[in-house]
């Protein structure tokens, strides 16, 4: 057996080959091009297994070799951090040291999500940047009010009658060009977000697992939808405690002897899947009595913010139960958890 580390980047490959034996074979740069990569891996006369820490360009490299019969083990980057931390940092290094803890079997591996979940990644989180780059175009425009010592009108400053005010305040030369380049991209945006809307709405793919998270309180169909790409396989997880900790919901915890220090939370995996349960709890303590009874509840003993991530973590208990049974909400079952 052949055990190869990968230090993996955009224009070439950084390959330790060691032996079962932990004799180093071969090492060296590599083209990261599909005809380098198959002279590679195709060169080696026994079983090849290799690793590579999740980068943003890994399902590339993966999509080469992974046909090739290569036994590929995709690496959780800040874990094997912790366990092969060194002074000496450079290419040979990481990839040797990769290679040594795969033939030891001491690398914490990253789920590879099949091209189906990626591309629904992909998909949704197109719609995430999008709603991200409006939201810092409607900030840029309130710093220029703000600028001007401007207090807007209602709650609303993009609504109807925030975009009239808009049009008819009085601002200086510079204020009012910055302004209606923000509204004119605020425009493109929306007309982007639209077309992305009407797009999946008319799309059905059949999916029940959708349809059975849409009936929580604060899921439409697009949470749903990011919730399904950013979890994948929900049976990877054997307790919905290990979902929590994926989605970085859990409290950090320090322990030494018998003391124990607990914190904020992990804030670990999935930014997105995190952001989007948050705003699904915002809209669960409208719609649900349940929902909102829970956070009141906590409300009263903890801030605002601290009652609203807990509510958050219910709802994914909730998403745990209703994707693993197949039913639909029930608000008594989720009061009485």
């Amino acid at each position: 057996m052949i055990h190869i580390g990968v230090d993996l980047h955009q224009r070439f490959c950084y390959m330790t080959a060691v032996e079962t034996s932990g004799k180093i074979r071969q090492q060296g740069r590599v083209a990261n091009e599909p005809a380098s990569l198959r002279g590679y891996f195709g060169q080696w006369g026994e079983p090849v297994e290799a690793a590579v820490e999740a980068c943003s360009f890994w399902p590339a490299f993966y999509g080469v070799v992974e046909p090739l019969g290569v036994r590929l083990v995709l690496v959780h980057p800040q874990r094997v951090k912790a366990i092969a931390s060194a002074k000496l940092k450079n290419d040979r290094v990481d990839s040797a040291t990769l290679a040594h803890l795969l033939r030891a079997r001491l690398l914490p591996e990253a789920w590879a999500p099949p091209a189906a979940t990626r591309e629904l990644r992909q998909q949704v989180r197109l719609r995430v940047s999008l709603g991200q780059q409006r939201t810092r175009l409607k900030n840029q425009v309130h710093a220029v009010l703000h600028q001007q010592g401007l207090r807007p009108p209602g709650s609303d400053l993009f609504g109807r009658r925030g975009r009239q005010w808009l049009a008819e305040v009085e601002l200086p030369a510079a204020a009012r060009q910055a302004v209606d380049t923000y509204l004119a991209l605020l425009h493109s945006y929306d007309e982007q977000i639209r077309a992305w809307e009407r797009s999946w709405a008319e799309l059905d793919d059949g999916d029940e697992r959708r349809r059975v998270l849409e009936t929580i309180p604060g899921f439409g169909n697009y949470a749903a939808r990011l919730v399904l790409a950013e979890i994948g396989d929900l049976g990877r997880f054997a307790s919905k405690r290990q979902l929590y900790s994926y989605a970085g919901l859990v409290p950090r915890l320090r322990e030494s002897g018998e003391r124990q220090r607990r914190g904020g939370i992990t804030r670990a995996g999935s930014p997105r899947l995190r952001w989007m349960l948050v705003q699904a709890a915002h809209s669960a303590v409208r719609s649900s009595p349940a929902a909102r009874a829970y956070f009141q509840r906590l409300a009263q003993r903890r801030p605002p913010h601290v009652a609203r991530v807990a509510l958050a973590r219910k709802l994914l208990g909730a998403v745990w139960a209703l994707w693993r049974d197949g039913v639909g909400w029930d608000e008594e079952v989720f009061a009485a958890r």
